[in-house]
């Protein structure tokens, strides 16, 4: 082209750099006169002025713009790791170090929002080119969280008392089998013991000990009713648990409410319509089982104990013979013989030779478990709703039973505005529970078959030769015949609330709980064996037994509140009253000999029948205030107060006042501080009192027991008559509990970090204990007084971190440690014997010997203190103890505190120092959750005698005197280095199973309580099938223990009603699961 051409060009064209970076144009000057006589120029012109119109789109499209700037505090430090998001090209950064950002966005102008965990989100619309500084402000989410408190809410920020609350979420998408299990280690000094199988029920506990004379449980109230438990809710309709644990913030609910209050929020709707459907799927294994010695092992082993006691070897040689015979060739050898004395039966136990680990023929190695979960919520203001659907199914571990546990829940809450004054609550639940066991399963069989596998031998057969189970196994029982309760529990709140001019409130509630139980249980006959020919032999069990008992509890709550701003002062007042009234009914009834085993009814027995049944009731009613003071969020005032009456006590014992008063001071409220890195430093105090009416009813009342059918014959029949009443004391009144409570909050480093400790101490007095002895010709027994005391130390200490690092990143630890110990401070002991409590007395105290070591020779063994107390007869490998005293005997002295001999405190039951750990994060739609759970100092001390401890000691001079694992690491001459002490089959070996600092168990634990990983799938991805929100994960429950325990033992479950050990044990649970929103 020439020089007068308008645009110059390249040999290849255009004269552009990268389109992406824009067009180059080269405008040369020229003259109009040159175009109008040009047609051609004028063409050319009009050719490049239509492409310049459809590339500037490409051009605008394309080019770059930048911003950046600093994000800084309020102290104008830089923010590190803030998230800035360009709203119009989506595009992200983070600050560095020092607070700058540098973000591009291909519009000049574009909207820029910044976001950091503890701050605000700031939005700024800026414009290419701006450097802009941003201030960012702290958030006051945290410290404004709603938290639930005895008819109301308070700001977290305001709260004065010892109050803890966790969101419903951490409870769920756990395979665990109730609401208590998921509780474990959440909240500090709220103490769960847990019991094995389906259906297992779980004890709580909020900081310690409580009484020794009355129930110690913590006020349970779900949505303002009062229930007796909350194991059975459901996890997915949980909003909220808050745990009020002092006397200042458990004061406003009385005599119901002396040991801590546990108050569950279920969830409400909002917005559109929502529908939600979550399941869990998994199986059950227990966390430990025994393993059993093979039969060889046991018989040499077992031989060894019975010469040692003197005896003949247990096992002969042709025995052993045939042990190995059939260890060696199970299939072709006959597991028993023909009994001698007998040719038509087998012979029972003693002579058989079979090999069976019983632990594995009683009990399945897993249980499959399931829990499927449907909600609908939504609202508007005017109303909301929220309706919940679930259904949860365990089964059970022994392998034969039809061993399961059902429950199905039904949550509906409706709130309604009909005017802007005018407010209405209904809330309702529902839960129906049925759990099946085998017979007598309630009483004592299921403990039972943990207790028996331990008393059988493992030579002792399964099966007979022919086939048939063996009457040594028991095992027919496991499904002959079965026991089911089935319990209805219904719940009906129904609440107004009117406002009549602004921040006055006037509340009526009225609940209504129905609990109805239906027990029954039938014991069918059964083959127990089976003759040499084949023949049955059956027992001549045939009975069925059923009971029904029905509860109805009644409550109303009438009260008003008021609260007034007025320039920084703030002032809150509640009064009201509460009326109570419980009543229960019990029929039941046994009949033997059914005609028809396959309609288990009474009605089609024959046999005798026996039928009981009782009747009781309580109320009570008390009047409560509560005043709420503080000024400019610095100074925090608050007092509560209740006088209570309870139908338990005599009339004039019946009614007491019981006031408390909490104060908290935010210093980081104050004008002068002037550390901006912490949010809130608030200290707070309480002290208050409550009586317990955790007792029996009628305790004030002579009350005539009826005997029927009892006694000497008269005119034929045996008679019926009423016996003498016991004595009964008219001045028994109000136990109670008095709680001193200092605690610390601090919420700093941007809101991420947040911890509360506090310090508490429980004096429990006037609680029921003995009366001085009166001489035995009073002819009946001495009522208990109120003239025992208790008093609990403890503390607790949580913190909290959670920390964004990216917009795809973030993260939480949350520590928990709570310690307590409890000590009697009077109690009526004069000789302060050691079989019952005394004054000065540490819970838990574990007293026993001191162990000097094993005899190893005949020179220690002629120097060893006079230990004839304990046994008559010592020979080398057994124990010898320290002489403490230096009185060169071991003995336990008077058995008293000032006389005890040799004894001395060696450690505590009680468990120590709890503790928790909770870990999580979450990236681009993964999420990982760890949770684990341990206690810090435990001491376990192993039964005496008996077969109650044959899970540790193995041979134990009883029937049933079994052995496992690392328990044939006794002493003999050529193993003197041993854990064990010589064994015995006789009961001479509990002469060196005394409890003593050698066996002395420690059962400190860390346990890793619950595993989870998800992952939750894009928008884009579930959007397209017409889904709100999907997320699809794995859980483990107890998946591994660490501990120094023996192994036959799990640190949570060391005693049982069968022997230490001897318990339904813990799950090891692993489970899938699936949430889907709508």
């Amino acid at each position: 082209m020439k020089q007068n051409d308008i645009f110059s060009q390249n040999k290849k064209g255009l004269n552009t750099r990268n389109l992406h970076r824009g067009i180059r144009i080269n405008l040369i000057p020229i003259k109009f006169m040159d175009l109008r006589s040009d047609p051609i120029k004028i063409a050319h012109i009009v050719l490049w002025t239509l492409l310049i119109f459809l590339l500037t789109p490409i051009y605008t499209f394309a080019q770059t713009s930048r911003f950046s700037g600093k994000v800084v505090d309020s102290t104008a430090v830089g923010i590190p790791q803030v998230s800035v998001l360009a709203l119009r090209a989506n595009t992200k950064a983070l600050t560095d170090a020092n607070g700058l950002y540098e973000i591009t966005s291909p519009y000049s102008t574009d909207t820029l929002v910044f976001t950091y965990v503890g701050y605000r989100t700031i939005k700024r619309t800026l414009n290419a080119g701006t450097h802009a500084t941003i201030t960012m402000v702290p958030s006051s989410e945290l410290l404004d969280e709603i938290v639930v408190v005895g008819f109301g809410t308070q700001k977290k920020t305001n709260l004065t008392g010892a109050v803890t609350q966790i969101d419903g979420k951490a409870l769920t998408n756990r395979p665990v089998a109730n609401v208590g299990l998921a509780l474990q280690g959440t909240i500090g000094n709220l103490n769960i013991s847990p019991n094995g199988g389906p259906g297992g029920t779980v004890n709580y506990n909020v900081r310690g000990a409580t009484s020794l004379s009355s129930g110690g449980s913590p006020f349970f109230i779900v949505d303002g009713i009062p229930v007796s438990d909350i194991t059975n809710l459901n996890p997915t309709d949980i909003k909220s648990i808050t745990v009020l644990k002092d006397a200042a913030s458990a004061a406003i609910y009385g005599a119901r409410a002396a040991y801590g209050v546990i108050l569950v929020t279920t969830k409400s709707g909002e917005g559109k319509t929502k529908i939600s459907y979550n399941n869990i799927i998994g199986t059950s294994k227990a966390i430990q089982t025994p393993h059993q010695l093979n039969s060889l092992e046991f018989a040499e082993a077992y031989n060894i104990a019975s010469i040692n006691s003197g005896q003949s070897p247990y096992f002969s040689e042709e025995h052993i013979a045939r042990i190995k015979a059939f260890m060696a060739d199970p299939v072709n050898t006959p597991s028993n013989v023909v009994d001698p004395n007998n040719t038509a039966v087998w012979s029972y136990a003693a002579l058989d030779n079979d090999n069976v680990d019983w632990y594995r023929a009683f009990f399945k190695p897993s249980a499959p478990n399931q829990k499927h979960d449907v909600t609908i919520s939504g609202g508007d203001e005017k109303t909301n709703y929220y309706v919940g659907a679930g259904y949860f199914r365990e089964g059970g571990l022994i392998r034969y039973a039809d061993e399961n546990h059902e429950r199905y829940n039904i949550t509906g809450n409706l709130h309604f505005t009909p005017t802007k004054w005018l407010r209405a609550d209904l809330k309702t639940r529902f839960v129906r529970d049925h759990l099946k066991l085998p017979s007598e399963a309630q009483t004592k069989v299921v403990g039972n078959w943990f207790h028996q596998a331990t008393t059988r031998f493992p030579n002792w057969s399964l099966k007979d030769p022919n086939g048939y189970w063996s009457r040594a196994s028991n095992i027919p029982r496991q499904w002959e015949g079965s026991s089911r309760t089935t319990n209805n529990e219904i719940n009906i709140m129904g609440a107004l609330e009117a406002e009549p001019i602004k921040n006055w409130k006037i509340n009526t509630e009225i609940s209504y709980r129905n609990n109805g139980i239906r027990w029954s249980d039938q014991m069918k006959p059964f083959a127990w064996e089976h003759t040499v020919s084949g023949l049955p032999v059956m027992t001549t069990d045939n009975s069925y037994s059923e009971a029904m008992t029905q509860s109805d509890y009644y409550v109303m709550n009438f009260y008003t509140s008021y609260e007034k701003y007025f320039s920084k002062h703030y002032l809150s007042a509640l009064i009201g009253q509460q009326a109570e009234l419980s009543k229960y009914s019990q029929l039941s009834g046994r009949r033997l000999d059914l005609i028809d085993t396959s309609l288990p009814s009474m009605g089609v027995a024959t046999g005798d029948q026996t039928v009981n049944g009782s009747l009781s009731h309580w109320a009570n009613s008390g009047t409560f205030m509560r005043l709420n003071y503080n000024y400019d969020g610095r100074y925090l005032l608050e007092l509560n107060g209740r006088y209570d009456g309870s139908s338990k006590f005599a009339k004039d014992k019946r009614f007491g006042f019981f006031p408390s008063v909490s104060v908290g001071y935010n210093i980081a409220n104050e004008p002068f501080w002037k550390i901006p890195a912490v949010n809130q430093l608030k200290l707070r105090a309480s002290y208050g009192s409550l009586g317990n009416q955790n007792i029996d009813n009628y305790l004030y009342l002579n009350t005539i027991g009826i005997v029927t059918k009892y006694g000497y014959i008269l005119d034929g029949v045996l008679p019926n008559y009423l016996a003498a009443p016991g004595l009964v004391s008219e001045n028994l009144t109000w136990e109670t509990a008095r709680t001193l409570d200092f605690g610390v909050d601090l919420t700093t480093l941007r809101n991420r970090l947040d911890l509360s400790f506090d310090w508490y101490r429980r004096s429990t007095i006037n609680m029921f204990g003995p009366a001085n002895a009166y001489p035995a010709v009073l002819g009946a027994s001495v009522p208990k007084e109120n003239n025992a005391d208790l008093r609990t130390l403890g503390f607790e200490l949580s913190l909290s971190w959670h920390d964004k690092i990216s917009d795809d990143f973030s993260y939480n630890i949350n520590a928990i440690l709570s310690d307590n110990k409890a000590e009697v401070t009077r109690y009526n002991n004069p000789t302060h014997i050691l079989s019952t409590y005394y004054e000065g007395q540490t819970l838990g105290e574990i007293w026993g010997y001191k162990t000097a070591g094993l005899i190893q020779s005949e020179e220690q063994l002629a120097g060893i203190p006079d230990q004839s107390f304990i046994h008559g007869n010592w020979t080398l490998g057994d124990v010898e103890y320290v002489d403490i005293n230096g009185d060169r005997k071991v003995d336990n002295g008077k058995n008293t505190v000032d006389d005890s001999g040799d004894l001395a405190i060696i450690g505590n039951s009680e468990p120590r120092y709890l503790y928790s750990l909770g870990l999580g994060a979450s990236w681009k739609g993964f999420d990982i959750n760890m949770f684990f759970q341990g206690v810090g100092k435990r001491d376990f001390a192993p039964p005496v005698s008996g077969n109650g401890g044959v899970l540790f000691w193995g041979f134990t001079g009883g029937f049933g005197a079994n052995l496992y694992e690392g328990q044939t690491d006794f002493w003999t001459p050529d193993n003197a280095d041993a854990y064990y002490a010589k064994p015995y089959t006789s009961s001479e070996t509990d002469k060196n199973h005394q409890v003593q600092t050698r066996y002395l168990q420690n059962a400190a634990y860390l346990r890793l309580k619950n595993l989870q990983l998800g992952y939750t799938l894009p928008d884009k991805l579930i959007n397209t099938i017409g889904l709100g929100r999907a997320r699809i994960f794995v859980s483990g429950e107890n998946l591994f223990t660490i501990t120094s325990m023996k192994r036959n033992f799990d640190p949570e479950q060391t005693y049982g009603t069968w022997g230490a050990g001897k318990v339904y044990p813990y799950y090891k649970s692993y489970a899938i699961g699936l949430n889907i929103d709508f």
